[in-house]
């Protein structure tokens, strides 16, 4: 087989092990070859049998008649029939063979084509591919590096929730501590307050009663 259709074959292989999508093109590619190898090697085999055929036709040559001497013609020979019958026969399939080449060349130009478009198609999409693997492995990293920052905010949000609860809770034992405390001031004053108008009530009873003895008309009375 000529050697660009191992050539073409190894590509079509190599695509499909690349892109599984293109099957069914490869296989149309190589049942193609395979057709065209066929066609090509009747091609040959019939040229071959035509050339077999038609050389001992002209090999042959009638007798010249200017040497001839004789009144009366010379007995007809009949041509050999193998050579005409063959030339006759295999006419029509090497022309036919021909249209299917040309059919099959047509087709294979078709599918080269395709075969381009695809793996321009593929090249793109891998160069693209990189790019995408590369911004997933530069968004993957990043995602990771604010996952760990998330992680080590909401541990210090915990902890200081929970300061904040546990100074709310001392907040409110120091409030509860000194409306205790003033509820105790406010009864100590109190008390304070009605001992020294008692007190004070005293003393000015004493004192009242100081001055009434101290008072002349008292005295007398005395």
């Amino acid at each position: 087989m000529p050697n660009w259709r191992d050539e073409y074959l190894v590509n079509l292989q190599e695509a499909e092990r690349n892109n599984p999508v293109n099957r069914d093109l490869v296989a149309a590619c190589s049942q193609l070859a395979d057709r065209v190898a066929s066609l090509e090697a009747e091609k040959a085999v019939l040229a071959q049998k035509l050339s077999s055929s038609s050389s001992p036709s002209h090999t042959s040559t009638p007798s010249s008649p200017l040497t001839t001497t004789s009144t009366s013609p010379p007995p007809a020979e009949k041509p050999p029939p193998s050579s005409a019958t063959a030339a006759s026969a295999t006419t029509p399939n090497i022309a036919q063979l021909r249209l299917e080449l040309a059919e099959a060349l047509r087709s294979k130009g078709q599918l080269e084509a395709r075969f381009k478009s695809s793996d321009l198609q593929l090249q793109t999409l891998r160069s693209k591919s990189k790019v995408d693997d590369k911004r997933i492995h530069d968004l993957t990293a990043e995602r990771n590096t604010l996952a760990t920052k998330l992680k080590d905010r909401n541990e210090e949000l915990v902890g200081k929730t929970k300061l904040l609860k546990e100074v709310q809770d001392e907040n409110l034992t120091l409030t509860m501590e000194i409306n205790m405390t003033e509820q105790k001031a406010k009864k100590v004053a109190d008390e304070n307050k009605e001992l020294v108008d008692r007190w004070m009530k005293r003393m000015a009873q004493e004192a009242d009663a100081m001055n009434l003895s101290n008072e002349p008309g008292h005295r007398n009375g005395r």
